[in-house]
């Protein structure tokens, strides 16, 4: 069985294989917090001063460095934004409304019909809500980061939101990764939040799968605990993420975050040893594009606390939807019955 730490160290040991280096973003965001005014330096812009190590870098390269230093520095302001925009009942319970053309065909307001419903339309209906709830929150947010670069811009003031936000903005219009796809902070924000819950609720979805038997606290605490064995994901290039989830099986074909974890999903593994959920290592494979020398990691892993708040979120609707006993139901079911004369 793997040890708890093989994930993080095979991981980062085939991006090297792939030629790959990593910047840290987290000594770039302090130098920020010390001197603002590095936001709108140059030198940000090129390799925040990592000098390339080959004449091949990929222009790519250097915009993914100063953008995700730029979303990483804005993300600390949008944790603060989601936490204080949750929609919160007097019990502490998150309340969710029903997406537009849901394809669950499901309604918060038909507590029967939730009830009702079998796990895999009930997961998926629960994925499907959330994210559109944080799409409206991060869209808010969004508007925002754009006022008040509005407001400097008036007032012929400035601001470290409003100097970032106007960098990440002449930097993503002229972007050879982002420019040709149109992708500005907002998209970039949703996709990435949607990614998060994707493996969060895949996560607590693999919980009873792998350790069946448990009560409902004791998954909470498992996938609690085990969130720590996931996060490397987030330390990675967008390839490598990528090609692991598609080895495990664990992105759709339409890359959608509202389909339930396959039953057959190879990334997941239980170490009974630490009594934890780890990543199958077997799994990883050096990927990277051609010039491809640099890669920094997704910037909410440098917003403290960010990943572990969608963690929160899915935990808070599995418990509120009784998912941990719905799953078990849903796994003891996929266990074929012994032939007749035998069990």
């Amino acid at each position: 069985m793997a040890r708890t730490n093989d994930f993080a160290l095979t991981y980062a040991g085939a991006h090297e294989e792939a030629g790959m280096t990593r910047i840290n973003l987290a000594p770039i965001l302090h130098r920020i917090a010390e001197e603002p005014a590095y936001l709108l330096s140059e030198e940000l812009l090129a390799l925040a001063g990592h000098c390339p190590a080959h004449a091949d870098t990929r222009k790519e390269d250097f915009e993914k460095v100063a953008i995700n230093t730029l979303l990483g520095f804005l993300y600390v302001d949008l944790r603060e934004h989601i936490i204080a925009r949750m929609p919160l009942d007097e019990s502490g319970h998150l309340l969710l409304s029903t997406p537009p053309d849901s394809p669950h065909g499901l309604d918060f307001h038909d507590p029967d019909g939730m009830a009702a419903a079998d796990p895999d339309r009930m997961v998926g209906f629960l994925r499907d809500s959330v994210c559109h709830l944080l799409d409206a929150i991060i869209k808010d947010w969004a508007i925002k980061v754009m006022v008040e670069e509005d407001r400097c811009r008036t007032e012929g003031t400035i601001t470290d939101m409003a100097a970032a936000g106007y960098v990440l903005g002449r930097e993503l219009q002229k972007s050879v990764l982002h420019g040709p796809s149109g992708y500005d902070m907002l998209s970039i924000t949703k996709t990435g939040s949607h990614t998060a819950l994707h493996v969060c609720w895949n996560l607590v979805e693999a919980a009873p799968l792998l350790r069946p038997g448990l009560e409902a606290a004791a998954y909470d605490d498992l996938a609690r605990r085990s969130l720590k064995q996931v996060l490397p994901l987030a330390m990675g290039s967008l390839g490598m993420l990528c090609q692991f989830m598609a080895a495990g099986k664990i992105e759709a074909d339409d890359h959608q975050a509202i389909h339930p974890l396959r039953p057959d999903q190879s990334a997941f593994l239980y170490d009974p040893d630490k009594d934890l959920i780890v990543l199958n290592t077997d799994l990883i494979e050096p990927t990277a594009m051609a010039g491809e020398r640099h890669y920094t990691g997704c910037p909410a892993f440098y917003a403290n606390g960010l990943i572990n708040l969608y963690m929160e979120i899915v935990l808070t609707l599995a418990a509120q939807y009784d998912m941990y006993v719905r799953l078990q139901e849903k796994n003891a079911s996929l266990i074929p019955s012994p032939p007749r004369g035998e069990g």
